[in-house]
């Protein structure tokens, strides 16, 4: 008797089309952001095929879709100007345009995705570039 795995459901109730939305209003954003536009502007060659991936990034996590490759956390660690309180701004700009592209109860869900993963990235930069001899951040 073979056992497969059962499907996992969506995180929460989006549509791949909701996604695009909110992905390139938020980097439409970003891009004119006094903080953030300069180190994005700096580091992305090709913004239409950078929302695509991002977008495909968000499919896999919320609706289960394959076809996003890459990581995350060496991406970030490996550009030396982004900097752990760059994720707040971030945070806080994802969760604005999420609340105006979104119904509520999906702009708060994603929005806490976002943060739990906006989080683990800015803990994961300061703990990877700090002193030898300093404690790791915890929180």
């Amino acid at each position: 008797m073979t056992r497969t795995m059962p499907i996992r459901p969506h995180m929460f109730d989006i549509t791949a089309e909701e996604i695009a939305t909110l992905v390139n209003r938020f980097y439409a954003r970003i891009r004119v952001h006094p903080d953030l536009g300069p180190v994005f502007d700096r580091a992305i060659e090709d913004w239409p095929e950078h929302e695509e991936k991002i977008a495909a990034f968000w499919r896999g996590a919320i609706l289960r879709e394959t076809g996003y490759s890459g990581n995350p956390m060496q991406v970030h660690l490996a550009n030396s100007e982004i900097l752990p309180e760059h994720f707040r701004l971030w945070l806080d700009l994802f969760e604005d345009t999420a609340k105006k592209a979104l119904k509520p109860a999906t702009a708060e869900a994603f929005s806490h995705l976002a943060s739990r993963i906006g989080k683990g990235l800015s803990f994961g930069i300061e703990n990877f570039r700090r002193e030898a001899d300093t404690p790791p951040v915890l929180s």
